[in-house]
């Protein structure tokens, strides 16, 4: 199964307060779709011009109308400026299949920068006349470990007239990201550097939005945490096999959930003691199973940093060193597209402890907060309690 994980920045216009590029993301049951729209000028009209693009894109898009037919419906909405002869929002939209199948469709913005088996790729593209627009559209297949990269315009007109006589052009961007890539797999450092490269060929005065979206494909979009006893231990056999059986990553958080899992494998847990340096207890592994951890306070701890993230999990930064069991939930997570949490109804008495806070008293109560937090910032979750 393919998916991808997504990373978007942005650089606002010199002395404007909101971008007048709009970004969206959306997970659906065949398909994940991004959606990035450039309104014509900027500030707050083409803040308006833009999210007006994404918001009817992605409404279509929910209630499963062809991507044909919302590229029409999009084209014929919007009207063109009769001064400059061009669309009121530009857009490109990316449809991402679970077989690796891609659809790309573009109106007006650079065409998307595409790295496939770590060379460029340059699509075929068919042009269409909608609504008086000219909009291009590709399929192609994608795999692990490839990249897409939408820009805005605004990164292509970085430092003309300043640095660059031309500004720093498609072409030069596409090379400079191929050469990142190489250096690294990490989404959020290659976003981050282009975005910091862009902000100093404008002299740190950005004369138009810009905006970087990074995709990377990814082989494991699923998730399953494992977290807590079931309820009737003559069902933890059953459980078990269903987690390890699971198409996806797997963790298991909790010590006597792991205990659990390890007397029915025979598997032993490795625990990793040599790089903890956090608070919370060390993290571990097993045959079969990606990542395993304390309980309640690895929970808590991973529902604070999804707490300070806004919009997307790429906010919260982990920093360099040696990450503790919570960073390392976090960080799995961040890389799926979706996540199922199987919670266990017994309880341990442990937690009950009127002594403990009463935050800790209760694993389900994390669980709901978790899944609120993910749901906002773009994940899909499913709960099964046992």
């Amino acid at each position: 199964m393919i998916s991808a994980i997504v990373y978007q920045k942005q650089l606002n216009k010199l002395n404007e307060k909101v971008c007048g590029d709009n970004f969206k993301v959306n997970s659906l049951k065949d398909s994940k779709i991004v959606i990035l729209s450039d309104g014509l000028g900027s500030g707050i009209k083409a803040s308006i011009l833009s999210i007006l693009t994404t918001e009817i894109a992605n409404t279509l898009f929910e209630n499963m109308v062809p991507l044909e037919e919302i590229v029409d419906t999009i084209a014929n909405t919007l009207p063109v400026c009769k001064v400059r002869g061009i669309g009121y929002s530009t857009f490109t939209i990316i449809q991402i299949y679970a077989t690796g199948k891609v659809k790309v469709v573009n109106y007006d913005n650079p065409d998307p920068i595409i790295i496939k088996n770590g060379t460029l790729f340059e699509p075929s593209y068919v042009v269409k006349i909608s609504g008086g627009k000219r909009i291009k559209t590709s399929e192609f297949e994608l795999q692990e470990n490839d990249f897409i990269f939408a820009i805005s315009d605004g990164m292509v007109h970085a430092g003309i007239g300043n640095l660059l006589d031309f500004g720093w052009g498609r072409d030069n961007i596409a090379r400079y990201l191929n050469r990142l890539v190489h250096k690294t797999d990490d989404l959020k450092k290659i976003v981050d550097d282009l975005m910091e490269l862009t902000y100093n060929y404008y002299g740190s005065e950005p004369g138009d939005d810009s905006s970087l979206v990074g995709l990377k494909f990814t082989e494991k979009p699923n998730m399953i945490v494992f977290t807590g006893p079931p309820l009737e231990p003559k069902m933890d056999n059953y459980y078990v096999n269903k987690v390890l059986n699971y198409n996806g990553s797997k963790i298991l958080c909790g010590g006597t959930t792991s205990n659990i899992v390890s007397r029915i494998t025979g598997k032993d847990i490795e625990i990793e003691f040599e790089n903890n340096k956090s608070e919370l207890p060390p993290y571990g592994k097993m045959d079969n199973v990606d990542l395993v951890t304390e309980g309640v306070l690895t929970l808590k701890e991973l529902n604070k940093s999804l707490s300070k993230c806004e919009r997307s999990m790429f906010e919260y930064n982990l920093g360099e060193e040696s990450l503790d069991g919570a960073k390392k939930m976090f960080s799995m997570i961040r890389n799926s597209d979706r996540i199922k949490f199987l919670v266990g109804r017994k309880v341990n008495t442990f937690y009950h402890n009127p002594a403990l806070p009463f935050d800790m008293s209760i694993r389900s109560s994390l669980i709901r907060d978790i899944t609120q937090n993910l749901k906002r910032l773009g994940k899909s979750v499913e709960v099964e309690y046992c």
